[in-house]
């Protein structure tokens, strides 16, 4: 309904209410607010949401770390070394009678990683570089070499691993928490559509109680003329003016629902302690009745393929089957294929003292880049534990956690069917009481006004009167609680089918 501003500042000074309308100084500031605007305040600044939307942005950064376990590793390592032997006979090593001083640079590289497919590889790369004397002979040396080693899985880690099955996780775990974002925004506009209905509702009590205030004191200023003319007597004021305090007492505490209605949808507005005022919200949207098609069977498949917390858990048993299919692969033994190969050049001389002893590193190095000393090989390594009890056991875990997922999904199926049905039977409910309140509003106030003509002809009490005026008061603010109810009512059900946002014309950005 539209409120008026002199309706809203009367409800609102009621809260201080001394017999007199405060000061127009001190009258409360008033905030028109619509129920849009009220929504997409709540989606930018609502809290709980601004929580949730963090999870994807977490999940997003975990999956994505994930994808470190393809990184490959490359090791440098760089020595000098010196050694020194005096040489001795040692039957387990007949060349340790060597006598020899020598300094080496050794420079070794490797890179290490893995491929989807679970393919490893390693590429090596050595350099060494000795120089000294051998057996009183000068001599000095390059070696180098270069080679690769693959290995395929065959079965176990073969079409899933560590890697893919923490990868297809994350991705998983990342639409769940998607749809966890969609839901809490499904609820908070939920709650925001309740709570706007809510203020409607306690603002037309308000304008309901000034209306009944204002008819009660036209009612008692006429029956204080009536008492200077001698047809009523002062017992008749005092009953006028018991009604008239009784109505008063009643916009108080209107008035004060308006605040507590104000204050709860401040909060899911998002409005913090730094921008919290003590104006009051004024609602600009009317409670309209709108007829809703109020198809069960619908509503039912809607909800069951719309629903963002059941598709949370649909998607719980994709992750649960991941995890049965990878601890089902733990359960094979290794059976990988292995390839090499490699090059190898040196270069090496050795000289009488006192000629120096230079070797060649291109040499050695063209060695390398032509092949002259190539390496190659392939094989098979089957390698199997004789009892696999923690395989075992792991893989009847996790048969036993999608079994449990599946069953989760089965009661929440049934606890969203329910959910409709009961929104929709409470917006039919609630929209027959709209269709009976109203023809009770009318009644009542058909009935005032026939009292009131009797009561102008004499024929008829002040009692019944003022009680014709509190039963038209009851019945409009029935007629508003019905109209209320079943606008909650149509929200609530268009939550349980998983289309609110869609009614709202929303769409969530999750990047």
């Amino acid at each position: 309904m539209l409120v008026s501003t002199w309706a809203a500042v009367v409800g609102a000074a009621a809260l201080c209410w001394n017999g007199t309308i405060q000061a127009e100084t001190n009258r409360p500031i008033l905030r028109n607010l619509s129920l849009s605007e009220a929504i997409r305040t709540a989606l930018a600044n609502n809290r709980l949401l601004q929580i949730e939307r963090i999870n994807p942005v977490v999940t997003r950064m975990t999956l994505s770390s994930s994808y470190g376990y393809y990184d490959p590793i490359l090791t440098s390592q760089i020595d000098r070394e010196s050694s020194t032997d005096s040489g001795g006979f040692d039957p387990a090593d007949f060349s340790a009678d060597a006598v020899f001083s020598a300094d080496s640079e050794v420079a070794r590289n490797t890179l290490i990683g893995f491929l989807p497919t679970g393919l490893s590889y390693t590429f090596a790369g050595d350099y060494a570089h000795s120089s000294g004397t051998r057996n009183f002979l000068n001599f000095d040396s390059y070696k180098l070499m270069a080679n690769v080693f693959l290995r395929q899985p065959l079965l176990k880690n073969a079409w899933i691993d560590l890697g893919r099955f923490t990868i297809r996780i994350n991705k998983s775990n990342l639409k769940i928490s998607e749809h966890g974002v969609r839901f809490v925004a499904m609820d908070v506009v939920n709650q925001v559509r309740q709570s706007y209905f809510d203020l409607a509702l306690a603002w037309e009590n308000v304008r309901i109680q000034q209306d009944l205030l204002n008819a009660r004191e036209t009612f008692l200023s006429g029956v204080r003329r009536q008492i200077e003319v001698g047809t009523y007597t002062v017992l008749e004021e005092k009953l006028a003016q018991s009604q008239h305090a009784t109505v008063t007492r009643t916009l108080i505490a209107a008035s004060n629902l308006v605040s507590l209605a104000g204050n709860n949808l401040k909060t899911l507005l998002g409005w913090t302690a730094t921008n919290w005022t003590e104006e009051f919200l004024s609602p600009t949207d009317s409670t309209l009745l709108v007829a809703q098609n109020l198809d069960l069977v619908s509503s039912w498949q809607r909800g069951l393929t719309r629903r963002p917390d059941l598709a949370q858990l649909v998607q719980g048993v994709e992750s649960a089957n991941i995890n049965v299919r990878f601890r089902r692969n733990q359960l094979f033994p290794s059976l990988d294929i292995i390839g090499g190969y490699g090059r190898r050049g040196a270069s090496a001389l050795q000289t009488f003292p006192p000629d120096p002893a230079t070797a060649s590193f291109s040499d050695a190095f063209d060695q390398l880049t032509r092949g002259d000393a190539p390496s190659d090989f392939v094989g098979v390594v089957l390698s199997f534990p004789l009892s696999r009890t923690a395989e075992r056991a792991n893989y009847r875990a996790s048969k036993a956690v999608k079994d449990q997922a599946q069953l989760r999904v089965k009661e929440k199926e049934e606890l969203v069917m329910r959910e409709v049905s009961d929104a929709i039977q409470s917006a039919r409910f609630s929209y027959d009481r709209v269709q009976a309140a109203r023809l009770a509003s009318r009644y009542a106030e058909e009935a005032l006004q026939v009292e009131e003509q009797k009561l102008a002809g004499g024929k008829s009490s002040i009692f019944i009167v003022l009680q014709l005026q509190t039963d038209l008061a009851t019945a409009r603010l029935a007629e508003a609680q019905a109209k209320a109810d079943y606008n909650k009512a149509v929200s609530l059900l268009r939550f349980a089918e998983g289309t609110i946002l869609d009614e709202n014309r929303i769409d969530l950005d999750l990047r």
